[in-house]
């Protein structure tokens, strides 16, 4: 079970388009920073539907997201804090930061 961590605007950078390559059903996604804009992105939320996907409260607030996040109707994406964080990196035997 691997955390998949990433950190980059998928305008920017392909870090999130590679991970859903080869992630597998039991991996979780960790988005932080700029990649929290991948939630905009209905493509990306599809591709993501199967895994559960953490984001990181405080980029959406830092980002002036909550309202457009709070809106999204999926059961597997998880906000969470950095405590959370820290318990899922622990929970997963591999975090990779793509």
């Amino acid at each position: 079970m691997i955390l998949h961590h990433i950190q980059t605007s998928t305008t920017s950078d392909n870090a999130l388009s590679l991970c859903l390559r080869y992630i597998a059903a039991d991996d979780s996604i960790l988005l932080a920073a700029d990649a929290v804009n991948a939630l905009l992105k209905p493509q990306l939320l599809t591709a993501m539907q199967n895994n559960d996907v953490y984001v990181l409260s405080d980029d959406i607030q830092a980002r002036g997201l909550s309202a457009k996040i709070a809106k999204l109707q999926y059961p597997n994406i998880h906000p969470i804090d950095y405590t959370e964080f820290v318990n899922q990196a622990l929970r997963h035997a591999k975090v990779i930061t793509w």
